[in-house]
């Protein structure tokens, strides 16, 4: 049997297992419910603003921050909630009056939004976290189990396209398209009539912009960093004081990397800012010294562990132990208790942190890892295929990755290459040894080099005569998003690892399971069975 990782394996430390308690409080939830129905809302009447000419840079930056917020922050004081709620409530009201003071000089009639909330100058919170209370109870009660769970999928979907928004932004480049696509679904989601059919043909539509926007970021790290080149990360430690950071963000990397130039410290990736490592103008900082720890899944042993300063690049928070508070920070915009914020680049509080901690007192030597990849190299793997495919000689195709260190993981994979039958082939993305009929390529936690392998087939074999299945083998915000893309790029089979509840929400999980039919990795030998047929 293959058990949930998250729960058997000796290498995991997640903190919300580690609790024992991974829901959220019921006041934090209907908090964040009336957030949500204001965020709709304020949606419905940018995009009416919108079509009259009127945008409002404060409102775009507003929501998407609050939005992206909601992925990886759910520690909010009540007095931040109320900062928020406030925000977004005051957004809310003056774009209604504005929208329809513009009609009523225009002699036009305003377009009515179906709500009971009553918008004025006055605002209650407790009138307030009333009125996310009923919404909640309307909407269980209104929606059936699958609009609920298409709503949870374009709600998880909304948010990673503001996270990557936000990070597009930072190299001074935006993708409006992106923007209004995501308000336009947001807005959807005030309609609760809308049929489940119409609704998964919308979240198709917003997948092909999602992954135009991932495209991108993606040149836009290129035009910053470099071209991606294969390198080996170390992951040992060694003697002296350290910065971690840890996130997806590798705008935020540099500027910590800028920060601590002639400086004696070292600072250390964590999680998938790995992929810092293979870009040569970040490597070119000579105190970027390698990866620490085992990864998002394991922040709570990874971070208790780290003898420094940790800086959680925007949108990567993670339920945060008080045995680390004071010396973590962020650059979000709302941070939980014990938590410093760095405003304005100023990385000054987390130097000195990072100075005043113990430090590494003597360093530990481990096993280094070689990721990354030469895009030539890509091309003539995919071309070997190709030609495999042209004769007959494969028949189903698996594509696994991307990296994941976790021990249940490694072991499944190993059993489940070594089994495949003649015509099926693998291109592994991970560090798994490899088969006769494997092709492996060590592409550390980059989906792109995925995303590029198909795209080459789609566009050399449009005839398609083979079968794709996929394995993902990381549960993270990105997941969902990532499996939408996939399906877009014509994916027949996507199985999926046993997610922490940390990583991804268990009721979004089962809403791909009913709708877009994903796997749950079991056995090697069933899920083998499974894409040959034979079940």
């Amino acid at each position: 049997m293959f058990y949930n990782y998250y729960q058997y394996d000796e290498y995991n430390f997640d903190s919300c297992v580690a609790k024992g308690v991974c829901s959220t409080d019921p006041t934090i939830s209907s908090l964040q419910e009336v957030i949500i129905m204001y965020l709709k809302q304020l949606a419905f009447y940018t995009l009416k603003l919108k079509k009259r000419g009127v945008t409002n840079k404060v409102i775009k930056d507003n929501i998407l921050n609050t939005l992206s917020g909601f992925v990886s922050n759910t520690d909010y004081s009540k007095e931040q909630f109320q900062s928020i709620i406030l925000t977004i409530y005051d957004n809310l009201r003056q774009s209604k009056i504005l929208y329809e003071r513009i009609c009523k000089n225009n002699n036009a009639s305003a377009d009515k939004l179906e709500s009971q909330l009553k918008i004025s100058k006055k605002f209650d919170m407790n009138t307030a976290i009333k009125q996310g209370e009923k919404e909640f109870i309307k909407k269980n009660k209104v929606l059936d189990s699958k609009h609920r769970h298409i709503f949870e999928i374009m709600f998880v979907l909304i948010k990673n396209v503001c996270i990557n928004l936000i990070q597009l932004k930072s190299y001074e480049k935006e993708y409006n398209e992106a923007y209004y696509a995501m308000l336009q679904v947001l807005s959807m989601m005030n309609y609760k009539k809308t049929p489940s059919d119409n609704l998964k043909k919308i979240i198709n539509s917003f997948t092909k912009v999602n992954y135009k926007l991932v495209k991108l970021l993606h040149k836009a790290e290129t035009e910053a960093f470099g071209k991606q080149e294969p390198v080996e990360v170390s992951f040992s430690t060694r003697n002296g004081k350290a910065i971690l950071v840890s996130g997806s963000n590798l705008k935020e990397l540099e500027d910590v990397l800028k920060a601590t130039k002639g400086l004696n410290l070292d600072v250390y990736t964590h999680g998938s800012m790995i992929m810092g490592h293979t870009y040569p103008k970040l490597r070119a900082y000579p105190q970027l010294k390698g990866q620490f720890g085992l990864g998002v899944e394991n922040c709570l042993l990874d971070f208790a562990t780290f003898p420094g300063s940790i800086l959680m690049t925007k949108n990567s928070l993670q339920n945060i132990e008080y045995l680390y508070r004071g010396r973590l920070f962020t650059t979000d915009i709302n941070v939980p208790k014990g938590v410093a914020q760095i405003k304005d680049k100023n990385f000054e509080p987390l130097i000195k942190s990072a100075i005043d901690a113990k430090g590494f007192a003597k360093g530990q030597i481990r096993d280094s890892l070689k990721i990354g990849y030469q895009e030539e190299v890509i091309e003539r793997r995919v071309n070997e295929v190709i030609t495999k495919i042209n004769s007959r000689d494969i028949k189903h195709l698996l594509i696994v990755g991307i990296l994941n260190h976790t021990s249940l993981q490694k072991r499944y994979f190993s059993r489940l290459l070594k089994s495949l039958p003649a015509n099926t082939h693998a291109i592994t993305l991970s560090t798994y040894t490899p088969s006769t009929n494997t092709f492996q390529i060590n592409s550390g936690y980059d989906f792109m080099l995925m995303y590029k392998i198909l795209e080459d087939l789609s566009r050399k074999m449009p005839e398609k005569n083979f079968d794709v299945s996929v394995f993902l083998t990381k549960c993270d915000k990105y997941a969902i998003s990532n499996m939408l893309n996939l399906k877009e790029l014509g994916v027949e089979n996507i199985f999926l690892g046993h997610c922490s509840p940390l990583s991804i929400n268990p009721m979004v999980t089962e809403a791909f399971k009913d709708i877009y039919d994903v796997k749950i990795i079991s056995t090697p030998k069933d899920d083998i069975d499974f894409i040959l047929g034979k079940v």
